[in-house]
Formats: structure tokens, C-alpha cells, sequence
């Protein structure tokens, strides 16, 4: 399943609209003041799932949902539902409104903000209560990616940033022998591979479709999109001209195709026709099956820090849910968080683990790309927590910005004009 950043549709905002917006928090006080939650009534419960793991990772997943079912000591059944992701948002939305939503659907932690901010999603602030889960193991920006106002209104399934993946073949090809390790040095390495004749680029810098590799390129420069609170733009600053300047080097440099998707880079990737990328853990599988020889390090480091934007793919319940309902979903989820089950499904999808324990495991640090992969306890930073239109700002603001820019655009020009759409996109 490739990760992308999605947006809710103009169907979730205008289903969202139909609830109380203040139902979420409402909830969750009528839970606390009703007492603790009897797991003991999830005996003989059947719940449904809805995802969107749509790529083979969905395979494993399916696994892992006929093994609870055959194994849970409750009789609990769950039947899951794998459909892609715009496909789910749109089911999701009016199923949400009529009643009708399933106990447990897969979110995406941009979204959190649009689900809550509706009163749409029931809050997991008793999970660890409850089923006596240890809070401390959790990688702690796996839960806060997920709150809002002081509530747990997801949980974390998997989670991920951003790396370098980098072919070997073409980095001995151009005597390179070190990985790049800043963003100027990426872009040097990249000259030096770019091959105009064999229609090898030297990095791929993509302008939709893809990772929101600009964001952490801008923040690792010192800079910001968003102010903490997510309410102001702060794209205009010294950090972004800086970003998009070496953007437009490398691209004035013919070092990077113009105007290609990430599924483009994918493809010039898995053709031995890209010297870099920036990408999530699913490019594995890709690289793996056209036997690419390619290697993973962590994403370049700016002049401020090293950051790569984390993204979290997490359990959500509808508001309203029934306690029966819950306690199943709370089973199923403490199933998916058994150290084993939690390694297994990172040593199959490469995704990095989220939990102290299952990360300081022998065979994760044994691996050598989970273990890349898990440096994103090191450098992830979470992107537009509490802001709505998280995922627009990167679609509508961002990525276009950067378009301009590898397009052969005027880099101050294009960020202000980015800084007056985002102005406009947070004030609607």
C-alpha cells in the first residue's frame, strides 16, 4: 500500500456538518462519568473494520484479522473491509452521520483534526485503563500525533517518516562513496549522477503524489509552515527561500525531472533511471521485486536539524459506539499491540515499530532497513496537529509552490504566492 497524504473529501465536511460539534468531547465526559469500561462484554461480539491497506501489506493484514479470529478466547469475530482510500472516506462519511459506521476504521493523523473537530470519532482516552497496556512503551509523538484538545481520538496502527533511498549501482557509476548527509551534499550528488545521455537523473524531487518532503526540508532549514498552534502561516522566512533556492539549483541543473509524480519517481526508481528519492517504507517491496540494488539512509539534514514529517495511520471508533462494540475493538487492538505481532508486521512491511520494546528487539536491530527505518524516533516531527486543513496545505499550497519552482519559477515569487494561499486556505 503506498502512503500518501490524503484530504477528507467535500463529502466528509459536508456529512461532518450534520453532527454536533461538540459531540466528540461530550462523549468522552459521558464515558468517564459512566465508570470504567467491562472488557468482559466484548464475549461473542462481531465488529467490522474498514481500511484502506489496499497493497500487499493488506495481505499480511488479512492475516493477522483470521489469527485473532481463530485465537481470541471471547468468541469475537471481526470482518474487515479493504477498499482504497477515496473509496473510505466517501463510505466513511455518511455511515458516520446515519449510525451506521463500522466499530473500527483506519484514519490518517492529518485527518484527526476534521474527524474531532466534528464530533465524529470516539476518544481512546481509557485505552491504557482499561486493557492495563503500558503508555510508557509508546513511542510518545505515535500518540500526541493523534490528540487533540487534551483527548486520544485515535490510535496508532503503524507509523512512518521519510528516508533517502539511494541506487548503488549509479553512486558507484559516478565514483560517489558516501551517502549524502545534508541537503547541500544532495545536491551535489545529484549533479554527479545526473547522465543526460542515459536518461539517468541524479535525485527526484516530486511535485504531487508523493511525501511532503518539502516540509521537512523547510523545518530541517530552520523554518515553518504552520505556527504551533497551527492557526497562522509561517511559510514566509529566510528557511524556506533558502529551500527553494537549492530546489531551483537542482532543477536549473537538469538534476531532477520536471514536473513528475511520486509514481513517476517510483517508476524511474525501479528502472535503474534515479539516483535518489525521498520516500516512505512501502518503496521496498517495488525496489526489492525489480531487483534494484539500492540502499536506505535517513533523510538529508538541514542547517538547522534533521527532520522528516511523521505520518501515522491509526484505529479510529465512530462516536456512539456501542460498549460492546469497544471492548471488541479494544481486544483486537491489544492483539495488534502484542510484542509479537507488532515485530511480525514489521519485519514483513518494513515499517518501523512505534513501541520501545518491539524497536530495542534483537532481530529489528538486526535488520538492517527496519533499523534505518526506526531512526524516526530520532528526527520525526509531527506536521499540522490540530489544524483542519493539514492535507490541503500540502496538496494546494506546497506541492504547487514547489511545481513553480522546479518548473524554472521565480523562488520569492512562488513563496509568496504560497504565503497568501495558505493565509487564504486557513481563514476559510
Amino acid at each position: 500500500m503506498k502512503r500518501r497524504i490524503t484530504k477528507l473529501t467535500a463529502l466528509l465536511v459536508a456529512a461532518a456538518t450534520m453532527t454536533s460539534m461538540g459531540a466528540g468531547s461530550a462523549f468522552a465526559e459521558s464515558t468517564e462519568a459512566e465508570g470504567a469500561l467491562d472488557l468482559s462484554k466484548a464475549k461473542g461480539v462481531t465488529i467490522q473494520f474498514w481500511n484502506s491497506f489496499t497493497g500487499s501489506d493488506g495481505d499480511v493484514l488479512r492475516e493477522f484479522v483470521d489469527r485473532f479470529n481463530e485465537t481470541n478466547e471471547d468468541g469475537i469475530t471481526v470482518e474487515m473491509d479493504i477498499m482504497p482510500g477515496d473509496t473510505l472516506t466517501e463510505k466513511l462519511a455518511p455511515a458516520l452521520t446515519a449510525g451506521t459506521a463500522p466499530a473500527l476504521f483506519s484514519i490518517h493523523d492529518m485527518d484527526v483534526a476534521n474527524y474531532a473537530g466534528s464530533g465524529s470519532v470516539e476518544s481512546f482516552d481509557d485505552y491504557f485503563d482499561v486493557t492495563g497496556a503500558d503508555k510508557d512503551d509508546f513511542m510518545e509523538a505515535s500518540l500526541t500525533g493523534l490528540q487533540l484538545d487534551g483527548h486520544q481520538w485515535a490510535f496508532p496502527m503503524e507509523w512512518y517518516t521519510q528516508y533517502l533511498y539511494y541506487n548503488k549501482d549509479l553512486f558507484d557509476a559516478a565514483g560517489i562513496t558516501e551517502v549524502p548527509d545534508t541537503w547541500e551534499e544532495f545536491a551535489d550528488t545529484a549533479a554527479k549522477i545526473t547522465d543526460p545521455d542515459k536518461k539517468v537523473y541524479g535525485a527526484g524531487l516530486c511535485v504531487s503524489g508523493g511525501v511532503p518532503w518539502m516540509n521537512s526540508m523547510i523545518i530541517s532549514n530552520g523554518g515553518a509552515v504552520l505556527s504551533e498552534d497551527g492557526k497562522t502561516g509561517t511559510l514566509s522566512s529566510d528557511a524556506t527561500k533558502q529551500t527553494l533556492d537549492l530546489i531551483k539549483k537542482i532543477a536549473d541543473n537538469g538534476d531532477t525531472p520536471i514536473g513528475n509524480t511520486g509514481a513517476d519517481l517510483d517508476n524511474l526508481m525501479s528502472a535503474d533511471q534515479l539516483g535518489m528519492v525521498v520516500n516512505g517504507p512501502w518503496m521496498v517491496n517495488g525496489l526489492k521485486e525489480n531487483e534494484i540494488n539500492f540502499g536506505v539512509a535517513p533523510i538529508p539534514q538541514g542547517t538547522a536539524c534533521r527532520a522528516g514529517i511523521t505520518e501515522i495511520t491509526a484505529f479510529a471508533m465512530p462516536a456512539g459506539i456501542s460498549e460492546e462494540q469497544k471492548a471488541a475493538a479494544y481486544k483486537f487492538i491489544s492483539f495488534w499491540n502484542d510484542k509479537d505481532n507488532s515485530k511480525e508486521w514489521s519485519l514483513r512491511n518494513g515499517f518501523p515499530p512505534y513501541q520501545k520494546s518491539v524497536a530495542e528487539d534483537a532481530d529489528i536491530q538486526a535488520d538492517e532497513l527496519i533499523s534505518t527505518f526506526s531512526k524516526i524516533s530520532d528526527y520525526g516531527v509531527v506536521f499540522g496537529q490540530g489544524c483542519d486543513v493539514t492535507a490541503a496545505i500540502n496538496s494546494d499550497v506546497l506541492f504547487p509552490m514547489v511545481e513553480t519552482v522546479i518548473g524554472g519559477g521565480d523562488a520569492q515569487k512562488a513563496m509568496d504566492d504560497a504565503q497568501a494561499a495558505l493565509e487564504a486556505l486557513l481563514a476559510k
